[in-house]
């Protein structure tokens, strides 16, 4: 884009060499370090790293005359970032499922909220007639009650059409009475490899919170 300079300009320093001193500077650098990132004139690479920020005297001073200058002509610069570990397309496919997360992200901070969300999505005219009702991204830790919503709680939305709501962390489910029938999961069902199916207080009964392989052995059969 092009008001934003991200590490794509590293580019230009390996074209320098890596022996040589870069120093970026004529637009907003952004450090992008601590709570209150700094915005400084100038900063310098030196063999891949940073070797210098400030202001574009102090900096060039520090680099030695033989620096090769880069304008940025008023564009922005931040550090390059690497994501190990990002879900960058799950969020892209549950843009259209029930939205569940918590504040500041969404809105559902107790199991009315969540109620109500699901109600409402539920209530789309949009949504083709009978479809499994699909929820995304709620967090136990932060509803009011600390607890995992139950196929209780999903059955006073609706008791007969299928619900499935997934944890923000993608490694639990929970469904409603229909849709645990639907997925063929019973009193009688084993806890898979690697996964837990959460029982009521008769040891036996699901109560509709599915953890780990317990869920991904059937999530393929609700995807969106």
């Amino acid at each position: 884009m092009k008001n934003f300079l991200t590490a794509l300009a590293a580019l230009l320093l390996m074209a320098a060499g890596p022996e040589n001193t870069t120093i970026y500077t004529g637009g907003t650098i952004i450090t992008m370090d601590g709570d209150t990132p700094e915005v400084v004139e100038a900063v310098a690479i030196k063999n891949g790293k940073i070797a210098a920020i400030g202001n574009e005297q102090t900096v060039k001073s520090k680099s030695g005359r033989a620096a090769m200058v880069v304008d940025l002509k008023g564009r922005t610069m931040l550090p390059g970032f690497i994501d190990a570990h990002g879900h960058v397309s799950g969020y892209g496919q549950a843009a259209d499922l029930a939205q569940l997360s918590p504040p500041p992200l969404g809105t559902v901070d107790s199991m009315p909220a969540l109620q109500a969300k699901l109600r409402a999505y539920l209530a789309n005219p949009k949504l083709p007639a009978g479809a499994p009702v699909i929820g995304f991204g709620y967090d136990d830790s932060q509803l009011i009650e600390k607890r995992h919503p139950t196929r209780v709680d999903l059955d006073a939305v609706s008791a007969d059409r299928p619900i499935l709501i997934t944890h923000a962390s993608g490694h639990l489910a929970v469904m409603n009475s229909a849709m645990l029938k639907l997925a063929k999961i019973t009193a009688n069902s084993p806890n898979p490899d690697g996964g837990i199916i959460r029982r009521g207080t008769d040891g036996r009964t699901p109560n509709g919170v599915l953890e780990e392989n317990a869920f991904f052995n059937i999530a393929s059969l609700f995807a969106p």
